[in-house]
């Protein structure tokens, strides 16, 4: 790992030094230096143009630049930007000129020199200087000396350490602040030159020091962490603290730190401390991953506060060690509902064969609900090779761990044969039983269903903006592409034109194969390729024969299932019904059939609108038959007719409406001419404008309209336009506008 590291670091910097160079050959062309050192000594160059030559420097410079740039550090104008130069340059003349400019710069240029000074980190002859600067009046000259100071490493510190230390009494403020970070980069260095006694002397100093919060325990952190193993120690005695900050910033150190003796200190110190305290360690024993916390978090989670038992149980789940599995059993049944839970939280996250143990002893068991948990856990672990104890457990004496275990069954896969889950339904008892068996089931069918490809009727075609924004009905466009023989379909403007222009848009397509009901929806400029799912025979033919020896409410489950796979069997398996002797099973055959999702039950529901006697049987079957007179395939005129023939029969408003909004989906002029009587009655007249207008709308926007179509809604729309609210009205009249214009 560390060698990788190494590697990506030198593969960076390899990069970096590769891009600098191609940056300055661009920049600077080879041989410009001296072009540019020219132009900071002219005295005709503007200021902008010697700025520009600093910068370019600043990627190119050598030694010979050194002269000129020091000369500029005293501008009070260009110092800057000759800083920016100079310190880059790697040669010994940098350090000379900085360490004579020291004792010349006032101000804003001296401050910057000592930053500088700071970046390239040398030592040579400066730092004497930098300490005497530590007196200086000017704060900012202090502070960027103490700054300063910190940076430069090697066998200077000791003098350096002992320079800041001395000027830390009587700091304040600001100052006092920078000094302390100056004595933080020196502790540093000598930890890294393995002086760590040295290093440990300043940590010390600076955590016992009246300062702000962050300097101590910055210091408390680097005196544990400068200790090694011997941390350990003064880690315990931060853990009583009163100090929030320190016990806190001795729990975080803890975090970087390795070894059992570490979790042995945590674990002693949880004795003593408050709640709040004790919820900070716990995290931390769970977020260092130690098992020898183990035991000491168990006991947190048996008693106590609930905020700290419940941290208890998520940092032996963080651990994940085995030992925690009977413990958290024993949580499980917990009298309080949130340690109980958050038991159960834990539980699920720990791996290995001993919690799955665990799960299957609770499965076994006779506490309902033990096993309800433990059903539920097999699915939260994702374990496997449980069928068998499922099943058994979809046996039990209890509704409610029947019903979880034929549910969990259902999410196994086909590791469970599907006859297994039928039989499990025919001997369902309670309705909660039956509905988990009858969700497995379909599971089961959809998980089994093929894809197929056949004869693709397109029901309607939306193309156009997500959300707000312009859309287009497409319906006739994407039926010429199925007719023209292809399947597979892009969404695009190339295709559907643009209704919305500059907007993400998407295509949404309701078609049949063979009149199986789908609906896909894809983005713009993704492709789809129109089919349909298929539940495999050998399933259908399993549940039709359960049909025959199922009780009423599994009939009623197994219909339902049936209808969903929308085959021909399933559909006769439910005409079969509706004719049945059982009323509650016909009842519900009934509604199915009017529900179908294509039209291929049409047939049967227009016959039961004229030939049912019961009034509710007859308005089921009407709304039925206006929902799936659409969806037939062949021209307008066949879908007018039909809503002809059921025309008389609609006689409650009610259904007056849910005429109206079929009728407007057929966008013909004949359609207009059934809705337009409904404009008289006030219950409907709102809807049958809004149909009108609809209609009107989607026929005179096509590019094909003919005058004979637009002559056919110039009196519609003036009545709607005489009839209408203001609003609707104000539509019309726009719409009729068009008609005319139209129509010539």
């Amino acid at each position: 790992m560390y060698k990788s590291r190494i590697n990506v670091i030198l593969i960076a910097m390899l990069l970096l030094a590769c891009a600098a160079q191609s940056f300055a050959q661009t920049v600077a062309p080879a041989g410009s230096e001296p072009k540019l050192i020219a132009v900071l000594e002219s005295k005709d160059a503007s200021y902008k143009d010697k700025a520009d030559a600093c910068r370019q420097l600043a990627i190119i410079a050598t030694k010979d630049s050194v002269p000129v740039l020091a000369g500029l550090l005293a501008d009070e104008k260009l110092s800057h930007m000759a800083r920016y130069a100079i310190e880059t340059i790697p040669d010994v003349s940098v350090d000379i000129a900085f360490r004579d400019a020291l004792g010349k710069l006032k101000g804003p240029q001296l401050v910057g020199l000592i930053g500088s000074i700071g970046v390239r980190g040398k030592c040579q002859g400066v730092f004497q200087k930098l300490i005497v600067m530590l007196d200086d009046p000017d704060p900012l000259v202090v502070q960027a000396a103490a700054r300063a100071l910190g940076k430069i490493p090697g066998r200077s510190h000791p003098v350096i350490a002992k320079g800041l230390t001395d000027a830390l009494e009587g700091a304040s403020g600001d100052n006092k602040l920078a000094i302390c970070e100056g004595l933080f980069r020196c502790a540093e260095s000598f930890a890294a030159y393995g002086r760590q006694d040295e290093a440990i002397g300043i940590y010390d100093r600076l955590r016992k020091l009246d300062s702000p919060h962050q300097v101590r325990a910055g210091a408390l952190r680097g005196a544990i962490l400068s200790r090694g193993d011997g941390g350990g120690k003064l880690l315990g005695e931060y853990l009583q603290s009163d100090d929030y900050i320190m016990f806190s910033a001795a729990v975080q150190t803890a975090q970087e730190m390795t070894g059992s003796n570490v979790t042995k200190v945590l674990c002693n110190g949880l004795r003593n401390l408050s709640a709040d305290n004790k919820i900070l360690v716990l995290q931390t024993l769970g977020k260092r991953g130690d098992s020898a916390a183990s035991s000491s978090l168990v006991r947190a989670a048996q008693s106590g506060p609930k905020p700290v038992r419940i941290a208890a149980i998520e940092a032996l789940a963080e651990i994940g060690d085995a030992s925690a599995v009977d413990p958290l059993t024993s949580l499980l049944a917990d009298s309080d509902s949130d340690i109980a839970k958050a038991a159960q939280e834990a539980f699920a996250s720990i791996p290995g064969k001993n919690a799955d143990a665990a799960v299957m002893g609770m499965l076994t068991g006779s506490d309902t609900d033990s096993q309800l948990k433990a059903v539920e856990l097999i699915a939260r672990r994702r374990m496997t090779n449980v069928a068998p104890a499922l099943l058994k457990a979809a046996r039990d004496n209890d509704e409610s761990v029947r019903t979880a275990a034929i549910k969990a069954l259902g999410d196994l896969g086909d590791t469970v044969k599907f006859s297994v889950l039928l039989d499990l339904l025919l001997n369902a008892s309670g309705r909660q039983e039956i509905l988990a068996a009858e969700r497995s089931i379909s599971a089961a069918c959809s998980r089994q269903a093929k894809l197929t490809a056949g004869r693709i009727t397109i029901q309607k075609a939306v193309y156009g903006a997500v959300g707000a924004g312009g859309s287009a009905d497409v319906t006739g466009k994407l039926r010429k592409i199925i007719n023209a023989g292809s399947a597979t379909v892009t969404a695009s403007n190339a295709s559907f034109g643009d209704p919305a222009p500059s907007i993400v848009k998407q295509l949404r397509v309701d078609y049949s194969v063979d009149g199986i009901a789908q609906s896909r929806t894809i983005a713009e400029n993704q492709t789809v390729t129109l089919a349909a799912t298929v539940t495999p025979k050998a399933l259908i033919d399993q549940l039709s024969a359960a049909m025959a020896k199922a009780p009423a409410p599994q009939k009623i489950a197994l219909l339902r299932i049936l209808r969903n796979t929308q085959t021909p069997t399933a559909l006769q398996a439910v005409r079969a019904a509706v004719k049945g002797a059982n009323t509650q099973v016909a009842g519900e055959a009934l509604s199915l059939l009017c529900g179908w999702p294509t039209a291929d039950a049409l047939g049967d529901v227009l016959q039961l609108t004229e030939t049912a006697s019961d009034p509710k049987t007859r308005i089921i079957a009407l709304r039925g038959a206006i929902r799936l007179i659409p969806l037939q395939a062949g021209p307008v005129g066949k879908k007018l007719q039909a809503f002809k023939r059921i025309l008389p029969l609609v006689q409650r408003n009610e259904e007056k409406k849910l005429l109206l909004g079929a009728l407007a989906s057929l966008n013909s002029p004949a359609a207009v001419e059934m809705i337009l009587p409904h404009l008289d009655n006030a219950a409907t007249k709102a809807e049958a404008a809004t149909a009108i207008m609809g209609i009107a709308e989607n026929i005179l926007k096509r590019r094909n309209v003919n005058k004979q179509q637009a002559t056919k809604l110039i009196a519609p729309l003036q009545k709607v336009a005489a009839a209408g609210s203001p609003a609707l009205a104000k539509r019309a009249k726009a719409l009729l506008q068009q008609a005319k214009n139209k129509a010539g």
